[in-house]
């Protein structure tokens, strides 16, 4: 036999000609585990987790380091292989202890079975005496590698009962007894141990001997486990007693109607879809299938907790009488640290089929096809609990159409081919309801409706904290349900209450979360950190400050073990992601047990930072890169072009309606951050671009009130100014007065010229709005210098464009259309489309009113295109307004109306009122030009209404001459009159409209 270079039976030692290695204990480790999956790939992970119980961050560069050296050490014939991020040790079968003694049980097995017992003894002979004593002895090692230890210990034990039954046949009796009384020394529960000891007793005639071992042997089993002796056992008492020995080994017992199914649950609850789903897979066809029929496979897969192992057991309970001949069950472990081996599950099995332990073979391969001949030509249920991946799997299918399986994993194991696969989601409301009914009691759930249906909700629709919740109420008769609604209320403290006995939400949390690599368990923690209700793949690399690729895959890590849910795809090409609210609250609980407060803060930071440093490309994409965004601090993480040009740049109106309310929950957790008040501004424009009042108001008032917390005197100008424009946008326009005004004086107080510039251009547009042109004109004169020195060019095209309404307003048509043009000039050098078209719109206004109606409408065409394009809904209604005034003008009535009628659809759905004024004004001389007078009437009227309101008193003096002229048409010159002198004395003596209304006025007695 070639001299061994490497062991693990004993001491692990490596020798090279002769001369034995000196290893570290690091070393040995890593060699041991190496050689205990020879010939096949060890992933790092596995590896690192094999050498430190609590890795350092140096870890995976250590391990390179002592493969290296390991390297270095080795004989020829063995060599160490890198296999992707894993390693392999490749070595010749006869130079490592391990593959010898498989290699040599083998041919010992291999001899008996072609009836060659002297063979087989000396092969078994040959693989004992390479044993030195226990595997890896004096080797430090984790959990999951002693798991593979102790059943190869067990291998060892089978190998040794092996060698003493074919001596046993041999005639050797006296030579195996002491063997077997040494083995049941170190194994006392080994009832074929001590079959065999008494049978050699038996057979040598120490008949009193023999019995006295089966004493021996019935008071160990009933003093350590409770049972009596195995059947074996006493039908071989019986043979002694009776003189009539048996020849050979111990028989196995029948096989077949084996059920292994855990109880069916007695109050399963809804799951009628998934269930009826998984009976149609698994249930045999009828005519039966033939022998080409594929193996029905069926998959449940969901997130722990969701009750997938109680519908799997529920259908198999189901199915028992459309497979007579057994239901094999396992529970595979897989979504833990340590699955269970597909030989050990094998072992299991076969062990249940009738098959001794000692004939079980030793490889997977051999096992696999024992088992697939055990089921051949029968009906057997297989039911493979909590699978890891698709290679624990494989060994475990049967190979006949006769049989089916039914697997349930956390992941969605889509490499099965021709499986069903069922999605198990959270249970609807209804049925989370039924499922605590059928704990509580459908009495006590009646009288306290509403706090069962808050307790539902509270436990997210997850069947595991439903039930657990309702026993808890059980167990405490006393309790009303309400009680532990107020316990639950408290995210930080909900999974301590979601406990019960046994049972715990936490704890099944913590099965995934163990089983993941470190690196993931790092992102699982810092991504429970953040409020954000969603978020993109780009949040995980700025919480771990990693290149966006490998952050991804660790995203994608959380998804296959459903800790983190996929919640869609976005408009801006994102998937996003979510917690479930037990989940989230598990994650924020391992982060702040694991990581620093430090740590944490500092995680934070950086994927608000990376929040801030979007949102400002979003705007600068936006609006052009002039508008000078107010800064207070430096980011702390910049994305990459990665993610701005695949997701930002191409469509930022998209993306800001997908971050929208990440964005709100990101202002919230950075409150005392500069931060804070520099994402709310920077997401000023794009949110009122795409109408997004709500999450514009939120970021605003939180900046408000953290500025004023922290007595940040130009945070709050900024934030003050944020909401006056939101009030303006809302036209509410008392309240953009006031709080305008308060922004320009702290501006003043920061010495903020810039800020100040800002504030005097929206308190402009608030004069020109209300028909102050004179006050309007001096604030958009006294901004110019501010916004000049700042070189903001895009808010110098509002003011720009604001000075030239105001000369339209007042007729002054070529002055108006000279700085219309300009603004436009303007917009067209910075880049801003959003401004240039909105200013051009007013362009075709003027030009409408100068009643050349080719170019106006080629000046709303063209606004029309260039903004559905960009996606800004006012501006699209704004132009569509357009287009339907020239309609009017060509007196084409009903493409006038379908216009109308689009753009007061979109106002309404933005709630602007005072664009919805100037569409129903227009509204009313349509509906004037159809002949319908009484419509017109009414319409004005609201619109007077309406302009009062705001208050826009041009706009409701405008509306007060037109009914003053339809009044006029009809022949009613009584409240024709009323309505003339109502509105000269709204526009005021010195409006345009003035001299007219004062000729009607005087034509019709009524001055």
């Amino acid at each position: 036999m070639t001299e061994l270079a490497c062991g693990v039976l004993g001491p692990v030692f490596l020798r090279v000609a002769q001369r034995t290695v000196e290893l570290s204990g690091k070393q040995s480790a890593l060699l041991a585990v190496l050689v205990l999956d020879a010939n096949a790939t060890v992933s790092r992970d596995r590896l690192v987790a094999a050498l430190w119980d609590s890795p350092p961050t140096s870890a995976v560069s250590n391990l390179q380091t002592y493969v290296a050296r390991l390297r270095k050490a080795l004989p020829a014939g063995i060599r160490i292989l890198t296999k992707g991020t894993g390693y392999l040790l490749e070595a010749d079968a006869g130079l490592v202890d391990l593959l010898v003694f498989e290699r040599e049980t083998r041919l010992a097995r291999s001899a008996a079975a072609e009836g060659a017992p002297e063979a087989a003894a000396g092969h078994y002979e040959r693989a004992l005496a390479l044993w030195r004593g226990q595997p890896a002895e004096g080797v430090r090692l984790p959990a999951g590698v002693l798991a593979r230890l102790d059943e190869l210990e067990e291998r060892r034990t089978r190998t040794r009962l092996d060698h003493a039954e074919t001596k046993l046949g041999l005639g050797h009796a006296q030579d195996v007894m002491n063997d077997l009384r040494r083995l049941l020394a170190e194994h006392p529960l080994q009832e074929r141990a001590w079959y065999l000891l008494m049978l050699a007793l038996a057979r040598t005639g120490q008949r009193d001997m023999a019995l006295d071992v089966f004493r021996q042997a019935r008071d160990v089993l009933v003093g350590e486990l409770g049972v009596e002796p195995g059947k074996d056992l006493q039908q071989l008492q019986a043979r002694v007693l009776g003189g009539d020995l048996p020849s050979g080994a111990p028989p196995g017992p029948r096989d077949g109607g084996v059920c292994q199914l855990p109880p069916d649950a007695a109050d399963f609850v809804g799951r009628a879809d998934e269930l009826a789903a998984a009976l149609e897979t698994l249930r045999p066809a009828r005519p039966q299938a033939g022998p080409e029929s594929p193996v029905p496979v069926c998959v449940i897969s969901g997130q722990g907790g969701a009750g997938k192992t109680t519908l799997a057991v529920h259908a198999a309970h189901h199915l028992r009488r459309d497979f007579r001949d057994g239901q094999l069950y396992v529970n595979l472990h897989g979504a833990g640290q340590s699955p269970v081996t597909p030989e050990t599950a094998l072992g299991r099995f076969l062990r249940a089929l009738g098959v001794d332990s000692a004939a079980i073979p030793a490889s997977l391969e051999e096992r696999a096809e024992m088992y697939r001949g055990k089921l051949a030509d029968r009906r057997f249920l297989v039911v493979l609990d909590d699978a890891a991946d698709e290679g624990q799997l494989r060994p475990l299918l049967p190979g006949t159409p006769g049989c089916a399986v039914l697997v349930t994993s956390r992941r969605r194991l889509t490499g099965l081919p021709a499986a069903r696969r069922i999605e198990l989601p959270l249970m609807p409301p209804g049925e989370a309801r039924e499922l605590l009914r059928s704990v509580i009691g459908a009495e006590r759930a009646a009288e306290a409706a509403g706090d069962t249906d808050r307790l539902v909700q509270l436990c997210g629709g997850l069947p595991l904290a439903v039930r657990i919740a309702g026993a808890k109420l059980a167990a405490r008769p006393h309790w009303n349900v309400d009680q532990l609604v107020a316990r639950l209320r408290d995210t930080r403290d909900r999974l301590r209450h979601l406990s019960h006995g046994s049972q715990a939400v936490r704890a099944t949390l913590a099965v995934g979360y163990q089983g993941l690599t470190l690196p993931a368990q790092r992102l699982f923690r810092l991504l429970g950190l953040l409020e954000a209700p969603d978020f993109a793949a780009w949040t995980a690399a700025a919480l771990l400050d990693a290149p966006p690729a490998e952050a991804e895959d660790l995203v994608e890590e959380l998804v296959d073990v459903r800790l983190l849910d996929v919640a869609g795809r976005d408009r801006s090409g994102q998937t996003r992601f979510r917690f479930h609210d037990l989940t989230r609250a598990y994650a924020r609980e391992c982060a702040e047990a694991a990581e620093t407060e430090a740590e944490r803060t500092a995680a934070v930071r950086r994927a608000v930072s990376g929040w801030l440093a979007l949102t400002r490309q979003a705007h600068i994409k936006l609006c052009g890169g002039d508008y000078q965004l107010p800064r207070g601090g430096d980011l702390l993480w910049s994305p990459g072009p990665q993610v701005t040009d695949g997701h930002v740049l191409p469509d930022p109106l998209a993306w800001i309606e997908a971050e929208r309310a990440a964005l709100v929950a990101a202002v919230r957790q950075s409150a005392t951050l500069a931060a804070c008040w520099e994402l709310a501004a920077a997401a000023m424009h794009p949110l009122e671009t795409r109408g997004l009042y709500d999450e514009w108001h939120a970021m605003h008032e939180t900046a408000l009130a953290s500025t004023r917390a922290t007595g940040d005197v130009r945070g709050q100008a900024v934030a003050l100014y944020g909401l006056a424009r939101l009030h303006f946008a809302r036209n509410e326009l008392a309240r953009c007065e006031q709080v305008i005004e308060e922004s320009l004086a702290l501006f003043d107080r920061a010495a903020d010229p810039y800020g100040h510039a800002l504030a005097q251009v929206t308190l402009a547009e608030l004069h020109r709005l209300r028909g102050r042109a004179a006050d309007a004109l001096a604030c958009y004169e006294q901004a110019g210098d501010g916004l000049a020195r700042a070189g903001d060019r895009f808010t110098e095209i509002t003011r720009v464009r604001g000075i030239g309404r105001l000369h339209f307003s007042q007729g002054r048509y070529d002055l108006a259309t000279r700085h219309i043009r300009r603004a436009i000039r303007l917009a067209d050098r910075t880049g801003d489309v959003r401004s240039r078209e909105f200013t051009r719109i007013v362009l075709g206004e003027i030009e409408l009113e100068r009643g050349d109606l080719a170019a106006a409408e080629d000046c709303f065409s063209r606004a029309r295109a260039c903004l559905d394009e960009l996606g800004f809904p006012i501006g699209i209604a704004y132009a569509v307004l357009g287009l339907g005034m020239v309609r009017l003008a060509q007196h084409d009535l009903a493409d006038a109306e379908r216009r109308l009628r689009h753009a007061l659809e979109i106002y309404h759905g933005v709630q602007d009122r005072v664009s919805q004024a100037r569409v129903l004004f227009t509204w009313a001389d349509l509906r004037r030009r159809q002949g319908r007078s009484g419509e017109a009437i009414a319409t004005l009227t609201e619109v007077i209404a309406i302009a009062g309101d705001i208050p826009a008193p041009r706009r409701q003096g405008l509306a007060l001459r037109a009914l003053g002229d339809l009044h006029h048409e009809l022949g009613d010159l009584p409240q024709a009159a009323d309505a003339w002198r109502r509105a000269l004395t709204v526009l005021g003596a010195a409006s345009p409209e003035a001299a007219e209304l004062t000729t009607k006025l005087e034509l019709h007695g009524r001055p």
